[in-house]
């Protein structure tokens, strides 16, 4: 299907990240996407994927209505990830392997990596730039969406080496479709899409 206002529509989650997480942790919650796509063909009918074009994150204090405070100086990545990863529909913690949240995985449909205001120069006190910075490291595009057949996707918080000092909150927004597949495609996307 094409991207256009007939067919794009959208899916959200958001959760907290505490104050001081803890390092080198991932905290996520679960997307479960079942009701919109179907791998397997049935007769004359298509199997269904989900199309993701794009992934929108937001970084905010709690409850989603400020933006983060200017003493933050915690950074980290968010990652979006379809496949079984061990989180639940609520939020929880659990330790990935190493190069999960980057390129070098598959299953990693977007990726974002922030800076709080306070993180550059080594954190809170020391002449941080006082502005939030963020990097995108890899988004899908209208022409070359992401095609997720497995029924769970995973919002994905990495904590970086330094612990968040506020309570923050991570939301993210796509853009999607339901979009038609044939049996090999959906063969090659189901062998890919295994975490």
């Amino acid at each position: 299907m094409t991207y256009d206002l007939k067919n794009v529509f959208y899916l959200d989650t958001n959760f907290d990240i505490p104050a001081a997480q803890g390092v080198q942790t991932e905290r996520g919650r679960t997307l479960d996407i079942s009701a919109y796509i179907d791998p397997v063909s049935k007769g004359r009918s298509s199997a269904v994927g989900l199309a993701i074009y794009k992934v929108h994150f937001d970084w905010s204090e709690t409850e989603g209505n400020a933006p983060v405070g200017p003493t933050e100086d915690g950074a980290g990545r968010a990652a979006l990830l379809v496949g079984d990863y061990g989180y639940s529909n609520t939020t929880s913690d659990v330790v990935q392997e190493q190069l999960t949240l980057c390129v070098a995985n598959q299953n990693l449909i977007a990726a974002q990596d922030y800076f709080g205001p306070d993180y550059a120069e080594g954190g809170a006190g020391a002449g941080g730039s006082g502005f939030a910075y963020e990097n995108e490291i890899m988004m899908p595009s209208m022409q070359v969406p992401y095609v997720a057949v497995r029924d769970t996707l995973n919002l994905v918080w990495g904590q970086g080496i330094v612990d968040s000092k506020l309570v923050n909150n991570i939301s993210v927004r796509l853009e999607c479709a339901q979009i038609k597949l044939g049996s090999d495609v959906v063969n090659q996307l189901l062998r890919t899409q295994t975490a």
